[in-house]
């Protein structure tokens, strides 16, 4: 995620919910700003490390990170789910109805299950926390933290596309004239036996 789409997302959280808000306590010492508490959650979502492993990181306790990553995910649920988490409109439809029919819907319906399984898997790499064990989250909070993690990879891919301006590949194909295979060298480099060398010492 590009630091631009992360301080777009913070800025939005901010006026959203105070609870992301940077506050003075009753001795003017300033709490913890939007960006340590996102960045717990973020850690959490992407890493799936538990609340008390950020808090060498961003220096946040258990409790209160695991209470960023709640709001976090409610909040970018009201703010974002409209745009990036939207029921398709009449010319998805038609896209998605093109689709099927190139892949023989409704009788190759296998495909579609391989395509959901694929979106699923794209999912879980990036966010490791889908992946993970469930630990002791609600059956509600779950839902949402799937919820979110599919808006932010929505928001993180079409900032991508903007960005990039990439075309949409067919990642199925076969390696041909097109895609030249890539030539791998077996041989060993001084570079990664000195490399091998010093992780010895440093293991020493």
């Amino acid at each position: 995620m590009k630091r631009s789409l992360l301080l777009h997302i913070q800025s939005n959280v901010e006026v959203r919910d105070s609870y992301f808000v940077q506050k003075r306590d009753s001795a003017n010492k300033l709490g913890l700003s939007s960006l340590q508490k996102i960045t717990a959650a973020f850690r959490m979502l992407v890493y799936g490390a538990s609340g008390d492993l950020v808090d060498e990181y961003v220096w946040i306790v258990e409790t209160i990170a695991l209470e960023s990553l709640k709001k976090f995910v409610t909040t970018v649920i009201d703010v974002f789910s409209e745009e990036y988490l939207k029921k398709p409109n009449n010319e998805d439809i038609v896209k998605l109805l093109a689709h099927g029919k190139h892949q023989g819907f409704p009788i190759a319906q296998e495909a579609y299950r391989k395509d959901v399984e694929r979106a699923f898997g794209v999912l879980q790499a990036r966010f490791t926390i889908v992946r993970g064990p469930a630990r002791f989250f609600h059956l509600e909070t779950l839902q949402k933290i799937m919820k979110a993690c599919i808006i932010l990879h929505n928001m993180i891919v079409e900032d991508e596309r903007d960005d990039n301006e990439v075309v949409d590949l067919d990642y199925e194909q076969i390696d041909g004239v097109d895609n030249p295979p890539i030539q791998v060298s077996r041989e060993q480099s001084d570079g990664f036996m000195a490399y091998i060398e010093s992780y010895g010492r440093i293991r020493d």
